[in-house]
């Protein structure tokens, strides 16, 4: 990721651990095959009764949000990974249409995970975070999103129409 990537993503962490005793961690792992989850989770529950992991893996493509139990009140998990493009924010950006560079795709899929859940964890304790990339542009995105999947769709439904009408001819 990016440096300033990084950096926003620290800066939006530890705002929102200063104002609601929440961490919110990213993992982003190479191999899921030479990593175990378990490992982490288990260091974190150590120190932090509450908190929330997003775990991203590479090879293969994976993505899991594991919380503990008070910290799955003040997000909705199902939102977040839901892979409809007008609803999820994770894995819309992982389709095969978003981007041809994967490395593209996980950055952002990392990025706008990252900060939906902070700003669910500050909406749900009814902060305002300063370092939050705002719903703002979120909203942009889903809109274009929306937008990429009903052209996509449209061609779809012509080409399938047209094939339709040659075929009976």
């Amino acid at each position: 990721m990016p440096p300033k990537e990084v950096d926003k993503i620290e800066q939006m962490g530890t705002e929102l651990y200063e104002k609601t005793k929440v961490p919110v961690f990213v993992a982003a792992v190479g191999d899921l095959n030479n990593t175990r989850p378990v490992d982490l989770l288990n260091k974190i529950k150590k120190e932090y009764p509450t908190y929330i992991l997003l775990y991203f893996s590479v090879k293969p493509t994976a993505v899991n949000i594991f919380a503990s139990e008070d910290a799955k009140k003040l997000i909705d998990i199902d939102q977040i990974l839901s892979p409809l493009p007008w609803r999820g924010t994770i894995r819309p950006v992982m389709s095969p249409a978003f981007s041809k560079s994967d490395s593209v795709k996980q950055e952002v899929a990392i990025f706008n995970g990252y900060a939906d859940i902070v700003d669910q964890v500050a909406e749900s304790k009814d902060i305002k975070l300063t370092s939050s990339i705002g719903s703002e542009s979120r909203s942009t995105f889903q809109i274009v999103r929306t937008i990429f999947y009903a052209i996509l769709a449209f061609i779809i439904l012509q080409f399938i129409l047209k094939r339709k009408k040659n075929a009976t001819k």
